[in-house]
């Protein structure tokens, strides 16, 4: 088989059914599956899955949210493609075939995962879904302490200045919503994501994982999808979130720097939490705390 596309879900009622059929519309002769694991949703999606799309998908049903890495590598152990591509429920692919860019893998063996243009729900690239450079830590110091605007995803000064939307091009890190891997990739690896990782900076774990094995990482233009990104992670509360990103970030730090950073940045971290409770409410802040995983 030539690919497996995995999905994972939680409360994705309202946009999956979208997504799979993007996907049936979008491949011409390359033979694939798609594995969605379902983690813990109680909004209908599965039931919408189970109704609609069974011959369309295969569902796994996780009975509690695992996160996006734990569920990724579940679906991994069962994928038979020779490319996965993560894709996010949340993305409806609008141009060009997936067999494309398989077969411009298939052309460049160097290639270790490829990503796509990704697209805003008004239809235009925006820098935030565009691919990025490898964060340093500075930035998120000034972030953390709410000096600066809060960011979960990518930093203003990660971005590359005046990037080329229609050109195929290296790159450093681009979005987990839309990742194209070699299954050798990550039959190396042993895992899709890191599994240390519930949920944010496994996507850029794993491009720093695909260039230490000598891989490329691409950007190309011959597939467009439109990315309704974060919709599942928007309607969790921002204490949650707040919790998530730091302890996602605490895991890419221990991995990748020195563990002195670790020092400052517990510290950091546990000051920004007290910073923002008069903005959240004791109520949340500590409900957030006490029931976040």
């Amino acid at each position: 088989m030539d690919l497996t596309i995995i999905s994972v879900t939680y409360q994705s009622c309202e946009y999956i059914d979208a997504c799979i059929l993007s996907i049936v519309a979008h491949t011409l002769n390359c033979t694939y599956e798609h594995l969605i694991v379902d983690n813990g949703s109680n909004d209908g999606t599965v039931e919408l899955i189970e109704r609609s799309y069974a011959h369309y998908v295969r569902l796994i049903k996780n009975p509690d949210n695992r996160g996006f890495a734990a569920a990724n590598n579940q679906a991994l152990k069962e994928a038979q493609g020779r490319y996965i591509l993560f894709l996010n429920p949340d993305m409806q692919l609008q141009e060009g075939f997936l067999d494309a860019l398989i077969k411009g893998m298939d052309a460049k063996p160097e290639v270790g995962l490829t990503s796509c243009k990704l697209l805003s729900f008004l239809n235009t690239p925006i820098d935030p879904l565009r691919p990025s450079k490898l964060p340093s830590l500075l930035p998120y110091l000034p972030a953390l302490l709410k000096l600066r605007p809060f960011f979960c995803s990518v930093h203003p000064q990660f971005f590359y200045p005046e990037f080329d939307d229609n050109l195929e091009q290296d790159v450093e890190v681009v979005r987990g919503a839309f990742m194209l891997v070699r299954k050798e990739v990550l039959r190396q690896l042993g895992f899709a994501f890191d599994p240390r990782y519930f949920l944010l900076f496994e996507d850029i774990d794993l491009c720093r994982e695909v260039k230490k094995l000598g891989y490329r990482i691409v950007y190309s233009p011959l597939v467009t999808c439109i990315d309704y990104f974060g919709r599942s992670f928007l309607k969790q509360t921002k204490p949650w979130k707040y919790l998530q990103m730091t302890r996602s970030f605490k895991v890419y730090v221990r991995k990748w720097h020195s563990p002195l950073h670790l020092i400052w940045l517990y510290l950091v971290i546990a000051l920004g939490f007290l910073l923002r409770i008069p903005e959240w409410g004791l109520k949340k802040s500590f409900a957030a705390l006490l029931f976040s995983k």
